[in-house]
C-alpha cells in the first residue's frame, strides 16, 4: 500500500457489499469525473434534475448508507443555500417577488430564481458524484489511483497530508472543547455575542499555533525515518473486463444525458 501519510480510509460502506467497491480505482475515478465534466455542460434545468435521479440511483445500487449521503449532503447546502437566497435579488429579469428589509427594497426575477436553480443543481451533481466515489473507495486507494493516473507526487502527498490533518485537527479541536467545558466555560447567547466571538478568535488562533508545532515535529519524525519526499505504491493489477463495462456504463449515462439536450428530446420531459 501507499505510505507517507496514506494511512486512514474515508467512511466507505461495508467491504464486498458494494458493486462499485470492486470496481478498479482509475476506472471509477475517470468514469465519475467524466460524469461531472460531462454533467457541468448540459444547459437544461430539467436534465439537471433528472442527472441528479441517475446519481442517486447510482449511490443506491452502490450501496452507500442514506445517513453517509445526507452527511456528505449538508456540506452542499450552505453554498447552494447561499445562491438560492442571493442570485434572484441580483440577476436583472421578470419581478416575481418584492419585499423591504430594513431600509432595502430587493425584489426577485423569474429569470434570477432559475439561475440560481440551475447552478444548484450543477453544484449537487458534482456533490452526489465525488460521494459516490469517496463511499466506494478508500483513501489508499484513491490516492494510489491519482498517482497512477499521473498525477505528480508531491501533490498527491499533500492531498493525503491535507486529508489526514482534517481529522486531527478535528480531534484537537474536541480536546480544546473538553478542555474548556472542564474549566466551567459558559457559552455566549448568540454567534454574535462577544463571548462567542471571543472564543471563537482564540479557538482558531490556537489552532492554527497547535498545527503548526504538530506539523514541524511531524516533518522532523518523517525525516529522522528516511523520508525523501516520495511515495511508494504497490503495482495495481490491470483492469478486468467486468470494470470496463461498469465504467462504460457509468459514462454512457452522462452521454445519454447529453445527446438528449443535442436532440431536443428535453422538451417532452
Amino acid at each position: 500500500m501507499c505510505q507517507a501519510g496514506y494511512h486512514g480510509d474515508f467512511p466507505t460502506v461495508a467491504a464486498g457489499r458494494s458493486p462499485l467497491l470492486q470496481l478498479e480505482t482509475r476506472l471509477k475515478i475517470l468514469s465519475l469525473i467524466s460524469m461531472i465534466i460531462i454533467f457541468s455542460t448540459i444547459k437544461n434545468i430539467l436534465l439537471l434534475a433528472v442527472a441528479a435521479l441517475v446519481l442517486l440511483g447510482i449511490a443506491l445500487l452502490a450501496r452507500i448508507s442514506p445517513v453517509a449521503l445526507l452527511k456528505r449532503l449538508i456540506w452542499f447546502l450552505p453554498f447552494a443555500g447561499v445562491m438560492v437566497l442571493l442570485v434572484p435579488f441580483i440577476t436583472p429579469g421578470q419581478p416575481l417577488w418584492t419585499g423591504n428589509i430594513l431600509a432595502f427594497k430587493l425584489t426577485a426575477t423569474v429569470e434570477g430564481g432559475q439561475k440560481a436553480l440551475f447552478l444548484a443543481l450543477r453544484v449537487l451533481n458534482a456533490v452526489l458524484a465525488l460521494t459516490i466515489l469517496t463511499e466506494t473507495t478508500t483513501q489508499s486507494q484513491l490516492l494510489q489511483g491519482l498517482r497512477q493516473l499521473g498525477l505528480p507526487d508531491l501533490l498527491v502527498s499533500l492531498i493525503a497530508f491535507t486529508l489526514r490533518y482534517f481529522s486531527l485537527l478535528g480531534s484537537e479541536l474536541e480536546r480544546m472543547q473538553t478542555a474548556r467545558q472542564a474549566r466551567g466555560f459558559q457559552r455566549g447567547k448568540g454567534l454574535y455575542h462577544w463571548r462567542t466571538m471571543k472564543t471563537l478568535g482564540q479557538m482558531v488562533g490556537m489552532l492554527f499555533l497547535r498545527a503548526t508545532e504538530r506539523g514541524d515535529r511531524i516533518y522532523i519524525a518523517m525525516l529522522a525515518r528516511g523520508y525523501q519526499g516520495e511515495v511508494a505504491c504497490s503495482t495495481q493489477m490491470a483492469p478486468r473486463w467486468q470494470d470496463w463495462v461498469t465504467g462504460a456504463a457509468i459514462v454512457s449515462m452522462g452521454i445519454l444525458l447529453k445527446i438528449a439536450e443535442i436532440s431536443g428530446v428535453e422538451k417532452w420531459l
